[in-house]
């Protein structure tokens, strides 16, 4: 037994009688099918979910188109009602300009001297009632309280806090 080639003889032949004892290999062609059969199951199962979901979709999307339209349709007709109701507004004004005698037109007229006149109270009392509107906001302001910190106490957004108090300046320069 010095030569190596009948070791090598005799390992050739324990694994052929080793092969040969261990269990044939049943053929895996059936669980290959069951899970291609699984695979097509899910994927028609998945593509029947997506085309409902589109018709659905498809339903939605003609029902807004539909409301749209309708909405539309009414739109149009309150502007068309709302146009022949100026028409006759103005229609109904021209007549009563026609109607009105020259004396009492000439009456109504004021001139534009007058009318600044009237307007210059307007701006002073304007001017003393941003103040006095605004009290509250001014106090807050002049104890040095930021613009969110009033905006959030007076409950007024904080571009109207800023809009405020650079009126306020506005007027303490003229």
């Amino acid at each position: 037994m010095d030569q190596p080639w009948i070791y090598i003889v005799l390992l050739g032949a324990a694994a052929v009688v080793y092969a040969w004892l261990m269990p044939k290999r049943q053929p895996s062609r059936g669980t290959e099918e069951a899970v291609v059969q699984k695979v097509e199951a899910t994927l028609e199962q998945y593509m029947a979910d997506i085309e409902n979901d589109n018709d659905e979709l498809i339903e939605l999307v003609s029902g807004m188109k539909q409301e749209h339209a309708v909405k539309q349709a009414a739109l149009q007709e309150q502007v068309a009602e709302l146009r022949n109701r100026i028409v006759e507004l103005e229609r109904q004004a021209m007549l009563a300009t026609i109607s009105m005698p020259n004396s009492d037109s000439e009456a109504s007229i004021v001139t534009l001297e007058e009318q600044t006149a009237l307007q210059e109270p307007q701006t002073e009392q304007e001017q003393e009632s941003i103040r006095d509107r605004y009290q509250e906001l001014f106090a807050m302001h002049e104890q040095g309280k930021s613009v969110d910190y009033i905006a959030k106490q007076s409950g007024i957004q904080r571009g109207e806090v800023q809009l405020i108090l650079q009126l306020a300046e506005r007027e303490d320069v003229t």
